[in-house]
């Protein structure tokens, strides 16, 4: 499982590299897909390539001075698919949850209300 910064540059690198070849990219480019809240300089960028490299995501032919050659391998691309697919399927789990909660509540009100006529009709209470 990748953290944030991590996934933000690969889904970046998958993006600049869309067609699966290598593309030339500066370092500017790669930092720019970063929120402020996230921030991150040029070596915390080097180690999560690295970090990506390592664990099969990316390729990088070269990297020289904020200059690099990178490329998703098929792992990193699977992986981006992933987590938006399992992202997706947490949003349809929870509309499914909140229908069935209000569904189960309009029944609960409906019923209590159904038997407290019963009971006021019948001369009860």
């Amino acid at each position: 499982m990748l953290d944030k910064r991590t996934h933000l540059l690969l889904r970046r690198i998958a993006e600049l590299c869309a067609d699966g070849s290598y593309q030339i990219v500066e370092e500017r480019d790669l930092l720019a897909c970063f929120p402020p809240k996230l921030k991150t300089d040029g070596e915390g960028l080097v180690h999560m390539l690295r970090y990506l490299s390592e664990h099969g995501y990316i390729d990088v032919k070269y990297a020289e001075e904020g200059v690099y050659c990178l490329s998703p391998l098929p792992e990193g691309r699977m992986y981006d698919e992933r987590t938006d697919r399992e992202r997706a399927e947490g949003r349809k789990r929870r509309l499914h949850l909140f229908l069935f909660t209000l569904l189960g509540a309009f029944a609960g009100a409906f019923l209590g209300a159904y038997l407290a006529a019963v009971v006021a009709l019948s001369g009860g209470a």
